[in-house]
């Protein structure tokens, strides 16, 4: 039986076949499109779940956010694509009964349209994809870039006269290298360094980049340093003054490589070779270093260097130098003692204190006098300053001593005692301690200091003493009174006669201003206070003293006692004059012993 081509069963299945086809393509299409979805999901879930385990614990927050907007954007593509396999499953079905309603033709005039629509629907569901899938995937791409670079090796860079001289994996190689090239500098002083400004930056290291250490570093910057140089068209050349070059040298150059030899800084000469300046100043050193001597310096600092280019003419031979080194920047200065000297005067002249004075190397007749507060004869020598070396020696070492620790006073108020006069009723006694220092001497003399350890061996006794608050006839100086046992008994002045000087004299003269106070050198009665000629004292005042001593005031212009007053240590008594046996204003005073004449100078002391 044959079939008509055109009956209408072999035209339903052609439009069966061709539907087919159709649906096939067109779920084909469907399947494309939602695995692109699904693919995209999963890459930007994979990528953001790979970057937030690594940043989770720095970026908790943003953590957060990215789950948050993930979910979301996975949900709406999901439903997405759930309604486009949906949308397919419904053209199917409407496209077969459209076709047995309509017939062919009609029928895919209308899933024309209806395919028109769900493009129009996947261009929704596209863009949808894309406002989510594209932020999830490039927060993960941003995340992964920071984690890289974080976790890249990085190093400096060192620049120096704008030349990479190469990378380091830390600056403390540029430290390093700073002290390898400062070797190259020899110094004699402790305490000199040198240093170098360099260009530093920060790179992350890759493949080809090779760090060095700090021995290769010195060596670059040991190459700049001979190589590179401000250029002077026309230096000037002053007296004593080195014009140095660091530059390279050309045939044409006639400067050379010299040490140039500086001395705090200043510089003193340039020479081709060093080794005789050093074992000179080695053999300096050698000379001090004994068993107890810790450490041997200088009091300048000492340094030659070999990086410098200079004139030929300016090279000097090393002999020059160590002369230099060895001269005395000052010579010794002595003074001789003329008629109406006394040692507080020549201090003055001389800008130094009495006891700078006392400590000068004195000599009378080949004699040394030791204290020249209490014999200061016309004609002895002083030697007022010591000759000074340019350079001078420093030794340290290391001593043990024993220091004593002053004791505490405590004073109470007594109003039965005259102000002036005081009572010890604890005698206070000092501690000792042991005391293990380094100390430093510069030509014999101590310049400093440096206690290491102490132990105390035993402890100080505070002192109590009552001191009196009741009033006197006549006021009570409130100076120091000196240093001696007794207080000084002028208000200033100056010793113009000693005792025992050619002419039986028994006490000693203090020259001061006409009216200038006097004070008892001691507390205790008052046995004479006369006036007149009194044997040439003329106005005169005797106290008798606890300690059995007599002190004697003569020449007064006018007494400020009476005979028997009991008067304190320090207290007016009268005046300066010229009265009695007398060319000039001054004090005549005296201590008597038990019938004796002791000389004044063991009792009293005016600084």
């Amino acid at each position: 039986m044959s079939i008509d081509p055109n009956s209408s069963a072999s035209i339903e299945r052609k439009t069966d076949a061709s539907g087919n086809v159709f649906e096939k393509a067109m779920v084909a299409v469907g399947s494309l499109v939602t695995y692109i979805a699904v693919y995209a999901v999963k890459s930007g879930r994979k990528a953001a779940v790979c970057a937030v385990r690594k940043l989770r614990s720095d970026v908790r927050p943003l953590f957060a956010e990215i789950k948050r907007n993930f979910l979301h954007g996975f949900k709406k593509i999901g439903l997405g694509a759930m309604k486009c396999a949906d949308n397919f499953s419904e053209f199917n079905r409407r496209f077969a009964d459209r076709m047995a309603e309509v017939g062919f033709g009609r029928a895919i005039v209308l899933q024309l349209s209806d395919v028109a629509s769900a493009v129009r629907n996947s261009g929704k569901i596209a863009v949808t994809i894309v406002n989510h899938a594209v932020p999830v995937m490039g927060i993960a791409l941003l995340i992964m870039t920071v984690s890289d670079k974080a976790s890249a090796d990085y190093g400096v860079t060192v620049a120096y006269n704008g030349q990479e001289l190469g990378v380091v994996s830390e600056d403390t190689v540029i430290d390093e290298a700073q002290k390898v090239v400062a070797d190259r500098t020899d110094y004699f002083d402790t305490g000199s360094e040198m240093y170098m400004t360099a260009a530093l930056s920060i790179k992350p290291l890759g493949s080809a980049d090779e760090v060095i250490d700090e021995q290769t570093l010195a060596a670059a910057i040991q190459e700049q340093i001979e190589t590179q140089a401000p250029v002077q068209e026309e230096p000037v050349q002053e007296e004593d003054t080195l014009n140095v070059y660091s530059e390279s040298t050309e045939e044409s150059d006639d400067r050379v490589r010299a040490y140039m030899v500086t001395v705090d800084g200043e510089f003193v000469g340039a020479v081709e070779a060093n080794d005789e300046i050093d074992e000179y100043l080695n053999e300096i050193k050698d000379e001090y270093m004994t068993d107890d001597v810790v450490e041997v310096s200088f009091d300048k600092d000492i340094e030659y260097t070999y990086e410098n280019y200079v004139m030929p003419s300016q090279i000097v031979d090393q002999e020059e130098i160590i002369d230099k080194f060895d001269s005395l920047v000052a010579e010794p200065v002595y003074y001789e003692v003329q008629q109406g000297d006394n040692p507080w005067n020549i201090a003055a002249d001389n800008d130094m204190s009495v006891e700078d004075l006392q400590d000068c190397f004195i000599t009378f007749e080949g004699e040394r006098i030791d204290d020249i507060t209490s014999y200061c004869p016309v004609g002895a020598t002083i030697r007022l300053s010591e000759e000074v070396p340019y350079l001078g020696v420093m030794t340290t070492k290391e001593v043990t001593y024993d220091e004593t620790i002053d004791y505490e006073v405590v004073e109470t108020e007594d109003p039965d005692m005259y102000k002036g006069d005081s009572a010890v009723d604890v005698e206070g006694v000092e501690g000792e301690k042991t005391v293990t220092a380094n100390v430093t001497y510069k030509n014999g003399n101590i310049v400093s200091r440096e206690v290491l350890s102490e132990e105390i061996v035993s402890e100080p006794v505070t002192e109590y003493i009552r001191v009196g608050t009741r009033e006197t006839r006549t006021p009570v100086s409130e100076g120091s009174g000196g240093s001696g046992d007794y207080f000084w008994p002028v208000d200033g002045g100056y010793i113009s006669a000693y005792q025992g000087d050619g002419r039986g004299h028994k006490g000693i003269d203090i020259a001061a201003p006409y009216g200038t106070p006097i004070y008892a050198a001691e507390s205790g009665t008052v046995i004479e206070a006369a006036g007149g000629w009194n044997g040439g004292y003329g106005n005169c005042v005797k106290i008798q003293h606890d300690d059995g001593n007599i002190t004697l005031y003569g020449h007064q212009s006018s007494i400020a006692i009476e005979y028997g007053d009991y008067v304190v240590k320090g207290q007016l008594i009268g005046y300066v004059g010229s009265t009695g046996d007398s060319s000039g204003n001054h004090l005549h005073f005296e201590v008597r012993s038990n019938g004796t004449y002791p000389n004044p100078l063991d009792y009293v002391s005016q600084y």
